[in-house]
């Protein structure tokens, strides 16, 4: 009893920061957005650590399991949440806002993401997509402009609502035939069956429109294009993210795990999916007026991407999405970093317009923006050229040309909308007087680039070492 009290320090820590904080705010007569984030950076620090540690031990392996795989996605999701806090606390300093509200809610969404990277059950994903969708709701909701997000968020709680009962209802069915929810019980009953029940398939569907949903996927968009578009920066950088790493994990689980079986019968539909969400997120990033609307839907290029690369669920397939959306987010962290600098009259920029001249105030700021960019759409020589190279040679040796060559289609109408910003930031007259940045800003931009020329020195760390941690070496 003892030891699964130990095994479970990861999620105590997030349970405790919500205790002390909660204190803290009661009781601490003046408190700052440096206060919430010395706690929040103390707690997942900490919650960093016991996840290495207890990495492979599970104290309910019926309802969750630790493993190498999933506490490799946690690690890096729970570093960029870190970063993020700590730039985040520049936002709420300089508009002086109290952040008592943003720290508590993303460390609820975080204990939910740990829950969910780990989920072993159909049950567990029946409890944490409808928390995960409230926790979304109410962190969108730190407009201080309520009026302004309040219809955003209500849609997106109501789309919410049917694709949590989508999800309770294709767990029900699939628990009616099998009788179990744990996702080994589930695939051992369905393994080598010929044929499957409509019922079955239809449970199948609906399962994985909930998980399509979630990581927001043409057409289920909409609700993460509205969020990045209108929420303040620091909800904005945090949806963006943290989020997209532990889906990917949770659903690598589950279609390896709980759906084994149907995996030849949902990949069409998974196809489908990853197709539109390429060419929808290439295609409109192209003209687009909001820069952060325009990397809203360069992140769901993304994520399209990396669900191409998905297609078999191989063990080769799996470390190449992982490798591709760890540097993808790594380059989305260095462009959210350059947001917060781009700030005039104390006010952040949010049109590509209005950064027009950038280069000749903030060349350093201008050049990191150039080369998380060319990393983000996967551009020689930067870091990024790997992640997706990764992902081509999976397509390529697995014979699928096809997939390949969309991808390096649609990676020109990407780069015509990156190429839109460098014209704007080089060759545009400037259109502000940009504010003075904080040096934070400066020296995270520095660690990020550090970091991408570092793993560009010696990229083999995201693929093979990666393949050598979690035992899948071939």
């Amino acid at each position: 009893m003892l030891q699964n009290w130990f095994i479970l320090l990861p999620e105590i820590c997030m349970l405790g920061f919500f205790l002390v904080a909660w204190l803290v705010n009661a009781f601490r007569q003046e408190n700052t957005s440096k206060t919430f984030f010395s706690l929040a950076q103390l707690f997942l620090l900490a919650t960093i650590v016991f996840s290495i540690l207890f990495y492979n031990k599970s104290a309910f392996s019926d309802i969750w399991q630790n493993t190498s795989f999933n506490t490799l996605f946690k690690t890096f999701a729970y570093l960029l949440a870190w970063a993020w806090f700590y730039l985040s606390s520049k936002w709420f300093l300089n508009k002086n806002r109290p952040s008592f509200r943003f720290y508590t809610i993303c460390f609820a969404l975080l204990l939910c993401f740990d829950i969910l990277a780990s989920s072993s059950s159909f049950l567990t994903l029946s409890v944490i997509f409808p928390l995960t969708s409230l926790f979304y709701y109410l962190l969108v909701l730190q407009h201080w402009d309520t009026a302004k997000v309040a219809k955003i968020a209500g849609l997106y709680l109501a789309c919410a609502v049917v694709f949590t009962c989508l999800l309770w209802s294709g767990t029900a069915i699939l628990y009616h035939v099998s009788g179990a929810f744990d996702y080994a019980s589930v695939k051992a009953f369905f393994a080598g069956r010929q044929a499957h029940q409509p019922a079955v398939l239809a449970a199948v569907l609906m399962i994985v429109a909930a998980f399509m949903f979630m990581m927001a996927l043409v057409p289920f968009h909409n609700w993460f294009i509205g969020f990045v578009s209108s929420g303040v920066l620091p909800v904005c950088g945090f949806i963006t993210l943290v989020p997209p790493l532990i889906y990917v994990c949770a659903f690598i689980n589950l279609m390896t795990g709980g759906l084994k079986p149907f995996i030849g019968f949902a990949a069409p539909v998974l196809g489908a999916f990853a197709f539109v969400s390429v060419l929808t997120g290439a295609l409109s990033a192209n003209g687009e007026k909001n820069i952060r609307r325009l990397f809203a839907f360069l992140s769901i290029y993304c994520m399209g991407t990396a669900l191409i690369g998905l297609f078999a669920f191989s063990d080769k397939a799996q470390i190449a999405a992982f490798a591709y959306m760890v540097i993808a987010m790594m380059s989305f962290a260095g462009i959210y970093t350059v947001f917060l600098g781009m700030k005039s009259k104390g006010e952040y920029l949010s049109d590509v317009a209005e950064i027009g001249g950038l280069y000749h105030n903030r060349p350093y700021m201008s050049a990191a923006l150039l080369v998380f960019m060319f990393s983000l759409i996967g551009l020689a020589p930067t870091l990024g050229f790997f992640g997706y190279l990764s992902i081509i040679n999976n397509l390529v040796s697995g014979g699928e040309w096809g997939a390949a060559a969309f991808l390096f289609v649609s990676l020109l109408f990407v780069a015509g909308a990156c190429l839109q910003i460098v014209r704007t930031v080089y060759f545009e007259p400037q259109a502000n007087k940009f504010d003075r940045t904080d040096k934070a800003i400066y020296i995270c931009l520095f660690i990020n680039m550090l970091l991408i020329l570092i793993s560009l020195l010696n990229p083999s760390w995201l693929i093979h070492d990666a393949l050598v941690i979690l035992g899948r070496a071939a």
